[in-house]
């Protein structure tokens, strides 16, 4: 299940092109390891 609300949240704030939501997950993107650019 966290699994689950991870990849939902890394694919909508992953793909999001506004910056601000970018900027809101950046953090947690690389925290996560996940490379967003």
């Amino acid at each position: 299940m966290v699994i689950a609300i991870g990849l939902t949240i890394i694919m909508v704030f992953g793909l999001a092109s506004p910056d601000f939501i970018h900027d809101a997950a950046h953090d947690v993107r690389h925290a996560m390891t996940f490379p967003c650019h």
